[in-house]
């Protein structure tokens, strides 16, 4: 599984010399998921939230089971200033939860928002709608719109730091270049 971890423009050097460095709780990332307005979720958010004119790369980077045990879920009630459990301690189980969650919206989709219903029960009507419709499964995965709805505020915080040579892909916060990729091109341009 592929997460991003968003970290501001001016760390970028850094990260990509020594790797994303947990905080007190973590490393906070969320699953790649192929949908780019999705994917620049939480790069968007930090800017709305922190007003600071910053801009963020994005780092890809692949899951492993050492960087567990892991948080996953709602980021209300586990943000940088609180102390949370970890109760995720395999990728299979991340996994699942993904599922779930992915699952749980269907069911909610399905019986009506709002509605104040017990959780088991939109998950059996979101399983339930799957079993007669195995397609749904797929179709939602691939619509963008609701993929953002279902995991828009949701995180993955890891227990441990990444190292630099799992960053497989930078992201940048525009269809510009970061600064870094600027220098590479103007050193190579410089080079020749």
């Amino acid at each position: 599984m592929l997460a991003i971890h968003w970290a501001p423009v001016k760390h970028s050097k850094n990260i990509l010399n020594n790797g994303i460095r947990k905080n007190r709780n973590g490393v906070y990332c969320f699953p790649l998921t192929g949908h780019q307005s999705l994917d620049k979720w939480w790069m968007k958010e930090l800017k709305r939230s922190r007003r600071d004119g910053k801009k963020y790369n994005g780092f890809i980077f692949r899951l492993e089971e050492n960087d567990l045990p892991a948080y996953f879920g709602h980021f209300i009630g586990a943000t940088t200033r609180e102390q949370f459990d970890k109760p995720i301690d395999t990728l299979k189980k991340l996994g699942e939860e993904i599922q779930e969650t992915i699952i749980w919206r269907i069911g909610e989709r399905l019986l009506g928002y709002g509605m104040r219903l017990r959780n088991e029960d939109i998950l059996r009507a979101g399983k339930e709608e799957i079993r007669k419709r195995p397609e749904l499964y797929q179709e939602v995965l691939s619509d963008a719109r609701f993929m953002e709805y279902i995991l828009e505020d949701y995180q993955i915080v890891l227990s441990q730091s990444i190292s630099a040579k799992r960053i497989l892909k930078v992201i940048p916060p525009t269809e510009q270049f970061g600064r870094i990729i600027h220098k590479e091109k103007k050193n190579k341009y410089i080079e020749e």
